[in-house]
């Protein structure tokens, strides 16, 4: 089908009068190929996260996640974790990737990627995942993959081997190093990300323990800035779409190592679940729920400080 995408905007005021547009994505599908999709279905944009660094977060023990969800409320902000079903490993675990912490391991993650965004089996998901309604999508399917039928079988179009492979590779993606860290405005940018409340959920600080699938990923300290919970970030984020224990409008922090060079690797800038927000100005802003006091402690600081959590930013 065709995917025609529209935007709505409106603008803020900050205190000193500064006007920042921020912009929500507004979807339409057209010209659906195998007829319409079931009703009830639930849809919302997603923009493709950053993958350096899960093979470190992966070897964050489950215990740390679990300690941090029992943390006292800091105000409205109580996160808390989503127990997923990871069909990689045939049992419910604690989810911590995904942007609703909806997978358990990278395993998990990757096959779900490949069957979901590529329409790649694999030995974790080896059927095609056409809606039952469409059955012109499964009936084309089946026809064109008759030459993968091995013993009456279909054989997974990412084999073992491949899968396995995928996982090393994004296991072992290294962070980039952080620039600018002894700049005086940075460290104020540090200050002010600690005091405005940021660092509750993005968590500076995290220690990763055994893991004797890739040794040499364990116990390091490391600095992801995430709690790798679930928060809720209030109506103007959620897609209503719940994802085992997340709800429309709960969202895993998501890590902000790299954050600063996202603009470089991607030719332009672009953050949330949805890419609305093109710079973090209006990321910042849009953040509600739970976040509201950190959003209304960034409103409020002078311009000058403003500039030095955003060079903070920056410098991840």
């Amino acid at each position: 089908g065709e995917v025609n995408v529209t935007w709505s905007e409106r603008s803020v005021s900050l205190p000193d009068g500064e006007q920042v547009m921020l912009r929500a994505p507004e979807i339409k599908l057209e010209r659906l190929a195998y007829g319409p999709l079931g009703e009830g279905t639930l849809m919302g944009a997603r923009l493709a996260p950053p993958l350096v660094g899960m093979g470190l977060l992966e070897a964050v023990p489950e215990a740390s996640i679990l300690a941090l969800a029992q943390r006292a409320p800091v105000g409205r902000i109580r996160g808390h974790v989503n127990r997923v079903w990871d069909a990689s490993q045939g049992k419910t675990v604690v989810g911590r990737f995904g942007l609703k912490a909806n997978h358990g391991s990278l395993r998990e993650q990757i096959a779900a990627a490949f069957i979901g965004d590529l329409g790649l089996s694999t030995p974790v998901y080896p059927e095609q995942n056409c809606p039952p309604i469409q059955r012109e999508c499964k009936e084309q399917l089946s026809a064109d993959t008759k030459i993968g039928f091995e013993n009456n079988s279909i054989a997974a179009e990412i084999t073992p081997l491949r899968l396995q492979a995928t996982e090393l590779y994004l296991r072992a993606l290294a962070v980039p190093m952080r620039r600018n860290v002894d700049d005086p405005q940075v460290q104020r940018g540090e200050q002010l990300f600690a005091t405005s409340q940021c660092a509750v959920c993005h968590v500076p600080e995290l220690k990763t323990g055994e893991f004797p699938v890739l040794p040499q990923l364990a116990d390091q300290t490391i600095r992801p800035y995430t709690d790798l919970l679930l928060h809720d970030m209030g109506a103007d984020l959620s897609d209503g779409r719940p994802d085992f224990l997340a709800s429309g409008s709960e969202w895993r922090t998501p890590p902000l190592w790299g954050i600063g060079l996202s603009e470089t690797v991607n030719g332009a800038a672009a953050f949330l679940h949805d890419g609305r927000a093109r710079n973090f100005t209006e990321a910042i802003l849009w953040h509600g729920g739970e976040a509201t006091a950190a959003r209304e402690a960034f409103r409020q600081l002078k311009r000058e400080d403003r500039a030095a959590l955003i060079a903070f930013l920056q410098s991840l």
